[in-house]
């Protein structure tokens, strides 16, 4: 996942676009911060769902350390087709 991406990504999830787990499933980023993690194809829609599911804090807020653990991780692990 390249940086631009990622900002679409975060775009996508500030927004009110409805994610679902039909059309935007987290499952494939299960222990993606784990040794040994292969990496996924996933869509952008997916990555603002997992940026949802990971950082949004109850009061609107985004927890920056999740946040820049996806960036971590997800530019080698994460193939955005």
């Amino acid at each position: 996942m390249r940086k631009a991406e990622l900002s679409q990504a975060l775009e996508i999830a500030k927004s009110d676009t409805e994610l679902d787990e039909k059309n935007a499933s987290i499952v494939p980023f299960d222990g993606f911060g784990l040794e040994g993690f292969d990496p996924v194809f996933v869509t952008l829609e997916q990555i603002a769902r997992l940026i949802r599911w990971q950082c949004f804090v109850m009061d609107g807020s985004i927890d920056d350390n999740n946040f820049q653990e996806i960036a971590h991780y997800g530019k080698k692990r994460f193939m955005v087709v």
